[in-house]
């Protein structure tokens, strides 16, 4: 008996489970059970769930990159302006979850837990490369990039604890407190020397 699923099938649905209920959901009996197929079936597509993550999250990161390039198109810009930009991208509705999604890798990774060191260094990789052309009158393109990368996702990180801050009964004095630094953080100067 065939099954009607390939390859692709199975991280578009990996996709979408990570992004409806958190990384540490997706199993290969969630998967399977999601698809109506048996684990054994995800296992031959993905023998390890160290392939299964890192797939998956490659798909996602495809798909929230075509999400800033289609906002960032291919006009060189300063390093402020992207750092703008990319979290007017990356705090939008469309690209929340898939923003926490990587968030919760980076925290994974931070713990050691494998895969996510290799994942999350591999997404680091790839937006430098990505953003060194973007960035315009910098005398080091990559150290420039990085320095967009760790300031972008400092953001995001005090963007989603603010969130969180929001569904949890908080003193308003702090809230307001937070919500101010994060916006002169925005707007502060960006400086980048090699």
């Amino acid at each position: 008996m065939g099954y009607k699923y390939d390859r692709a099938s199975f991280l578009e649905e990996a996709g979408r489970l990570v992004v409806e209920e958190g990384l540490s959901r997706l199993t290969f009996g969630r998967l399977a059970a999601r698809l109506g197929v048996p684990d054994r079936v995800v296992v031959y597509y993905f023998p390890t769930k160290s392939d299964l993550i890192s797939e998956t999250m490659h798909t996602l990161g495809t798909g929230l990159q075509v999400l800033i390039e289609e906002a960032f198109g291919s006009t060189r810009r300063s390093p402020e302006d992207v750092v703008a930009d990319a979290v007017r991208v990356l705090t939008a509705p469309e690209s929340d979850r898939i923003v926490r999604v990587f968030l919760e890798i980076v925290g994974h990774a931070a713990s050691g837990h494998e895969p996510y060191p290799a994942i999350a260094a591999g997404v680091v990789t790839a937006w430098v490369k990505w953003l060194e052309p973007l960035l315009a009158d910098v005398d080091d393109p990559r150290a420039a990039a990085l320095a967009v990368v760790a300031r972008v996702d400092g953001l995001l990180i005090v963007h989603h604890l603010l969130r969180a801050r929001r569904r949890a009964p908080q003193p308003p004095l702090t809230d307001r407190w937070m919500g101010g630094c994060l916006r002169r953080a925005l707007t502060c100067s960006f400086t980048c020397s090699s």
